[in-house]
């Protein structure tokens, strides 16, 4: 099982100052690799609930975990000290990280966005990671990511910017992550019922997994009224694209059969 764990990190998260898109994004990404998400937590800037997450992800036997937030400059960006100490590691200066930083604020400089380019304490405290840790470039903003390999888990650790986490996650994650869960498809179909009530569509939703193995139907209410039209989610992955586009049909197939039964039809079969 290609188990994943999201840990997101910050007090601005939880006063609700700012919503959590990146764990949502971060979900999707993962699927369609091959990833299973089985958990998404989100904690304070603070050291000992960030180490406790961590160490919960790796109780829980996660193949992958990723943070997302607290690498930046400030006194409250404490992700990687607080990742160090869940590992057991000292936090040391990489000498890659440190060029990458000194490198973006000469340009931020040039580009008149910083008054300096000097590498102050708190710039400099971006280019600590874990000892044993890998530097990830982040093209978008200062502060670097960090893969670190584990027994049994890689742990990612990606800005909390929205743009710089999913420049780091596609320029560099994506192609870690296609080597550890190997060459797995995802492919989705949502299709529109004629049914108004989702208590009736649930049964019909079962006997259609228990007929075909290794699909996942979802129902996607929106509200009560006759004028709904319940829509479902029809998921499956594996290695073989020509097979489960195949076993996606066939499910379509018997979902209609099973609807039909029930006096029901099928509306649209979006692809």
């Amino acid at each position: 099982m290609n188990r994943v764990e999201i840990i997101a990190i910050g007090n601005e998260i939880l006063t609700g100052r700012v919503l959590d898109s990146n764990s949502n994004w971060l979900a999707k990404a993962f699927t369609a690799v091959g990833g299973e998400v089985t958990r998404c937590v989100v904690v304070r800037d603070v050291v000992d609930e960030i180490v406790r997450e961590v160490q919960n992800a790796r109780a829980n036997k996660a193949r992958i975990i990723i943070t997302t937030g607290g690498l930046g400059p400030t006194f409250d960006d404490r992700t990687l000290e607080a990742v160090a100490q869940a590992l057991d590691r000292p936090l040391v200066l990489h000498a890659d990280a440190l060029e990458w930083i000194i490198q973006k604020y000469e340009d931020l400089k040039r580009e008149g966005y910083v008054d300096s380019d000097d590498i102050t304490p708190s710039r400099e405290k971006m280019a600590h990671v874990p000892d044993d840790s890998i530097p990830l470039p982040n093209t978008v903003g200062a502060a670097p990511g960090v893969m670190i390999e584990l027994k049994g888990c890689t742990l990612f650790c990606l800005p909390g910017v929205p743009a710089e986490m999913k420049a780091i996650f596609e320029e560099h994650v994506e192609e870690k992550l296609r080597s550890i869960f190997g060459s797995q498809v995802f492919i989705e179909r949502n299709i529109t019922t004629d049914v108004s009530d989702e208590s009736k569509i649930v049964p019909i939703i079962e006997a259609v997994m228990k007929e075909v193995e290794g699909v996942y139907l979802k129902s996607k209410p929106t509200h009560f009224g006759k004028d709904v039209r319940i829509g479902v989610r029809i998921t499956a992955s594996g290695e073989d694209e020509t097979e489960l586009k195949e076993r996606l049909e066939r499910t379509v197939t018997v979902l209609e059969v099973q609807l039909k039964r029930k006096g029901h039809l099928i509306l649209d079969h979006a692809k």
